[in-house]
């Protein structure tokens, strides 16, 4: 279930979609249609920092120096790299360490 302000852009790109359909209705261009899809598709798999999990198993990564507070738990999130892939995970402190 998302919280608070994640689902505010979901809600505003569903809108626009629905103008799209509506605009497209009555005889417009599809462009707004496909700008709401576009937007809703990024509300829904987008999130703004990713998902806090566990250490990443597996050699090669290791944890930066960026750190952020996790504004749905409150809890002090880090930030893992991989060098070898370039793919990056969001560990929350003290889970799976």
């Amino acid at each position: 279930m998302r919280s608070g302000w994640r689902g505010l852009p979901l809600i505003a790109s569903a809108v626009l979609a629905l103008c799209g359909i509506a605009l497209w209705a009555f005889g417009g261009g599809p462009i707004l249609l496909i700008v709401g899809a576009i937007a809703v598709i990024a509300a829904l798999v987008e999130p703004i920092y990713g998902r806090a999990d566990g250490r990443p198993l597996g050699p090669g990564w290791r944890p930066t120096d960026e750190k952020f507070v996790d504004p749905e738990t409150g809890g002090l999130v880090t930030v893992w790299y991989d060098p070898a892939t370039g793919e990056r995970r969001y560990v929350q402190d003290g889970v799976g360490t």
